[in-house]
């Protein structure tokens, strides 16, 4: 696209056109010296460029702009032009930038903020142009088309196959609201079917504000039924009368799903035991049948007694596989080794070739019999992997645990020819400028359809800029789980060194914890809002500065890798302390908070550490713990110390304990053999 085409038609915000003409005149004269100066300066330049747009300055804007035609993120200085002077930008405009630009990223930022600007602004003639031509078409811009048409003088195409959009089990964007309501209003609106089938989506969703909404678009008859719903939503108890929802209808299914759902939440054991009773009175489809087995059995399971194995076993008619771990879960926690082993004996061959199965079978065969785990050759296969059950094998045989790492490398030819490409430099550009979220979609566009060697290269070309997240994700995409360099780096190791010494913990504790929360990205930030490389939350970045005399001026500091270091090493430490050393109970403290594994303590009571892991509640934080303690292990493996620092007594060790035959190991050999000899043998 040339000069002339993206400007003449319109002129900069608040310049006259006489001043605009001049810049243009000026922009056309200047030489191009983009390959002049260094990719810094052009950087540089390209910032000041930005800088200049956003505030009036086009003399200044047009001679750095052309210094930069040839810089790598020309298009995103071109993209920012035009969303800069939106009120004077045309349809047209945004064809040509879109024709000569296309698949680059930008191109659907402008796309979708055009969109906007243009409902914002109630342009409803432009923006049914602009949508019928851009790809955008969620639910949101959806719904401005449709006021568009409505404000254009077309109702019937505005309200055309509207019934699809409205027919949802969800609350649908407000932007809908006035084409609906023409819909309802000045046409024929929702019939009371399409109404009746809407409200029960609602119900499924759990949305009960929004099947009361519905209910006015029903007859009086199907009012009558929804009405035995909405007494259910009051007293869910109102679902033990069988008589209470007569007949194998719709309505009856919906109100005992909800109702049952609804009453396992207060009385899993009651809503169990009426569940197994009526689930096959009626014609519930297997997912309805699965899904509330599955939301009592969890329920079950948070207020287990001695008939929660039995009432687990009853609701898992599918053989699913959340259900047996529960049942699993209550036997590990009883440390019924028995049950245990039987449990496992109940899964998939291929299923139990899974490292946590080949565990528990092993430790549980050591508690039935007294017989040791080494004569057990999948066991020591196990001891063999780069993993948390591979730790755990390999501190049971008081093996060296083993990070086997990948060999071959990327060749630097591929590195240089990828690193070279116009959206790596893009890429490139767009990290050094701290502008991730573009970065990341240039990734993305990129990698979409590379294979595995691909993403490899791509992973490397990434992690030797430091952008270590992206390479990391990179390469577990790609499933190069050996690349050990890739996965693991360790950079900040001066901060992490010094403060870690400081707090007297270990450094690589510490590495761990921030591998596994942010993977090395310094302005990450999860949903719930912690922040940084240890992902800290804001007010618990205050006390801990507080308690430890840390400067900290607020959130923002939290983006800088020394103070975030600093704050996660310290709160860290804390936690030691405050669990007496047990760097197993920090770590899930430093996830779940301290009252929560104290909470967890008091309620398990004492088990050894690699079953109370396994009891963790909650999934996150389970896995969470189990990856710290990996990554724990391998980063002191990378530094040369060793890697077995799980506290506590694990189950085997109480097995060799209790054991008197526990020198018998040709007896776990027939054992295993007997048992699952597919399993724990080759």
């Amino acid at each position: 696209m040339t000069t002339e085409m993206m400007h003449m038609p319109y002129t900069p915000k608040l310049f006259s056109l006489t001043h605009f003409i001049r810049c243009l005149i000026l922009f056309s004269l200047l030489p191009n010296i983009a390959t002049a100066v260094s990719m810094e300066d052009s950087r540089k330049l390209y910032s000041q460029a930005s800088e200049a747009l956003k505030a009036e300055k086009s003399d200044v804007y047009f001679q750095l702009k052309a210094k930069l035609t040839a810089y790598p993120l020309y298009p995103y200085l071109e993209q920012q032009e035009l969303q800069h002077n939106f009120d004077k930008v045309t349809q047209h405009h945004i064809d040509l930038y879109t024709e000569q630009y296309n698949e680059l990223p930008p191109v659907y930022i402008l796309q979708q903020k055009w969109l906007r600007y243009l409902a914002s602004k109630k342009r409803w003639k432009q923006y049914a142009t602009a949508y019928i031509s851009s790809p955008i078409k969620s639910e949101l811009y959806q719904c401005h088309y449709r006021n568009s048409l409505l404000k254009t003088a077309q109702p019937k195409s505005a309200i055309k196959n509207i019934s699809a959009l409205w027919n949802t089990g969800h609350s649908i964007s407000k932007a809908c609201d006035e084409v609906f309501n023409y819909w309802t209003t000045q046409s024929s609106g929702p019939s009371s079917v399409l109404a009746f089938q809407r409200f029960w989506k609602s119900v499924g969703n759990d949305n009960i504000a929004l099947a009361r909404y519905l209910n006015r678009f029903l007859t009086t008859k199907q009012q009558q039924v929804t009405e035995r719903l909405f007494q259910v939503s009051k007293d869910p108890s109102l679902i033990k009368n069988p008589k209470f929802l007569p007949g194998d209808t719709l309505a009856s299914r919906k109100t005992y799903l909800y109702g049952l759902n609804k009453l396992s939440k207060k009385n899993p054991l009651s809503a169990a035991q009426i569940w197994i009773k009526q689930r096959t009175k009626l014609s519930f489809n297997f997912e309805e049948q699965q899904k509330l087995n599955l939301n009592i059995a969890r329920r079950l399971s948070y207020r287990a007694d001695e008939t929660t194995d039995q009432l687990l076993g009853e609701l898992n008619i599918f053989a699913d596989e959340e259900i047996h771990n529960l049942r699993f879960n209550l036997a590990l926690t009883k440390q019924n080794w028995q049950k245990v082993h039987q449990l496992i004996d109940e899964l998939t061959p291929e299923s139990q070739l899974q490292e946590r199965w080949t565990y528990w079978k092993t430790i549980s065969a050591s508690h039935i019999k007294g017989l040791k785990p080494v004569y057990s050759d999948a066991f020591v296969k196990l001891s063999n992997q780069r993993s948390y059950y591979g730790l755990l094998a390999s501190r049971t045989l008081q093996s060296r645990f083993r990070l086997n790492p990948q060999q071959d490398k990327v060749t630097e030819l591929s590195l240089q020819e990828l690193a070279a490409s116009p959206a790596m430099r893009r890429m490139h550009e767009l990290y050094q400028l701290n502008s991730l979220y573009l970065a990341r979609r240039e990734w993305n566009q990129l990698t979409r359809s590379f294979d595995k060697a691909q993403l490899r290269t791509a992973a490397t070309v990434v992690h030797r800029w430091g952008w270590h997240n992206m390479a990391i994700a990179g390469i577990a995409k790609a499933k190069f789980w050996d690349d050990i360099s890739l996965r693991f780096p360790m950079p900040y190791s001066d901060i992490f060194d010094k403060l870690a010494g400081d707090y007297k913990i270990d450094t690589n504790w510490a590495r761990a914890v921030a591998r596994q929360e942010s993977a090395y990205q310094p302005y990450a930030r999860s949903r719930v809002g912690a922040r940084g490389l240890m992902q800290l939350m804001p007010k618990t970045a205050q006390s801990t500065a507080k308690r430890n005399d840390i400067s900290y001026k607020g959130v923002s500091d939290l983006y800088q890798p020394e103070t975030n270091i600093n704050l996660g090493v310290a709160y860290l430490a804390e936690m030691q302390k405050k669990f007496e050393g047990n760097q197993v109970l920090a770590t899930a403290a430093y996830n779940a908070g301290p009252h929560r594994v104290k909470k967890w303590l008091k309620q398990r009571g004492e088990l050894p550490t690699d079953i109370w892991i396994e009891m963790i509640p909650f999934k996150e934080t389970r896995k969470y713990v189990m990856s710290v303690m990996a990554y724990h292990a391998i980063y002191r493996t990378l530094a040369g110390q060793p890697s077995h620092i799980l506290e506590g007594q694990t189950a085997f060790r109480i097995a060799l304990k209790d054991s008197t035959s526990a020198q018998q190991a040709e007896r776990l050999r027939n054992f295993i053999q007997t048992n699952s000899a597919t399993t724990l043998t080759q």
